[in-house]
């Protein structure tokens, strides 16, 4: 049977399509994203599909009664009419059969999890029962949530997200840097926990870092609010950038798309940036720890733009502007002046 004629169940019990939901990666990816696209009227029942296959995962964690297990299977079949035993029939009554065993699973995940953790409403997880995606330095990664955002997560960063979200709202913890392009749902906020500060949407694509008490936030298309701990509720437009420092103060001002989430597509970008930022973007990058032996100008600053370059490449063209050289010992890089003793 090919795809555009598979049913709710069909898709429940195709392997290749659970292996999507629960562990995308690019091959599947570049099959599903394509089908979908040419395939628009099973947009609903995918989605529908994939709900359920993810809400099922909780079968392991919480269990029901026997009684409770009992009524909730004569539930589903008590409306079910008896009839004569004919090869139509007994097909029509398999079929039905395992459309009710899967949805007694669903049911049965639902109820628990309703009962233990309050369905619907802005529930906390422990940290076990959260989704961790962490990069350390020098590792990018991109992925989707349970309802379809994508999020390019940067290195030296983390974001925990719930297996699926609730009825009310759709809540990710960030630290780090992301670049989240939001699945618009009206009813549904999206929220960024920052720890004290938070961002909500409800579709768009934004740029977030926070580090130490600082916070950027850069607008790409949609809106979105910024909501301080302490402070006045500000909302962005597109190509705005609102910035917090660590002592509270908050500005907003135009930003370069390419210099701020250029990243996400492997640009690495200096522009006018002072010995130490440059540094830091090499360590981050690239996974590796600098350390400097050399005399610099006062008013030093370097500009470039690389794209998808490794170390020593940049590194040639730093050195070139600035006049340095340097050696790489596995992820220790020491730069430093060739004329010095």
């Amino acid at each position: 049977m090919m795809y555009h004629q598979f049913n709710m169940e069909d898709f429940l019990n195709d392997e290749f399509f659970i292996k999507w939901v629960k562990s995308p990666d690019e091959e599947t990816d570049h099959f599903w994203l394509k089908w979908i696209a040419e395939h628009p009227e099973k947009v609903q029942l995918i989605q529908q599909a994939k709900e359920i296959i993810l809400m099922v995962d909780y079968k392991e964690k919480y269990f029901l009664s026997n009684k409770a297990y009992t009524d909730l299977y004569e539930n589903i079949i008590k409306d079910t009419k008896t009839k004569e035993s004919s090869k139509v029939n007994a097909v029509k009554w398999r079929t039905w059969h395992k459309v009710a065993a899967i949805l007694l699973v669903l049911f049965s995940s639902v109820y628990c999890f309703k009962y233990s953790l309050e369905w619907g409403k802005d529930i906390s997880l422990s940290e076990e029962e959260m989704i961790i995606k962490c990069n350390p330095a020098g590792q990018k990664s991109s992925f989707r949530l349970p309802d379809g955002t994508v999020v390019y997560l940067h290195g030296n960063s983390k974001l925990s997200y719930p297996p699926f979200f609730s009825d009310d709202v759709r809540k990710v913890k960030m630290e780090g840097e992301a670049y989240f392009e939001v699945k618009q749902d009206l009813d549904k906020p999206f929220i960024v926990d920052l720890g004290k500060d938070q961002i909500r949407v409800t579709g768009t694509a934004f740029n977030i870092c926070s580090h130490k008490g600082f916070v950027s936030l850069a607008l790409v298309e949609g809106s979105v609010t910024y909501a301080p701990e302490n402070g006045t509720f500000e909302k962005l437009v597109p190509n705005q950038m609102l910035t917090k420092v660590p002592t509270g103060k908050v500005t907003k001002k135009q930003f370069d798309p390419l210099e701020v989430c250029g990243w996400k597509d492997k640009y690495l970008i200096f522009k006018d940036d002072s010995f130490a930022m440059m540094v830091a973007k090499l360590e981050r990058w690239y996974g590796v720890t600098i350390s400097a032996h050399l005399k610099l100008e006062s008013d030093w600053s370097y500009s470039g733009t690389y794209h998808d370059k490794s170390l020593e490449y940049v590194l040639d063209g730093i050195g070139i502007a600035s006049q340095f050289a340097y050696e790489i010992e596995g992820k220790n890089v020491t730069i430093y002046n060739p004329n010095q003793p």
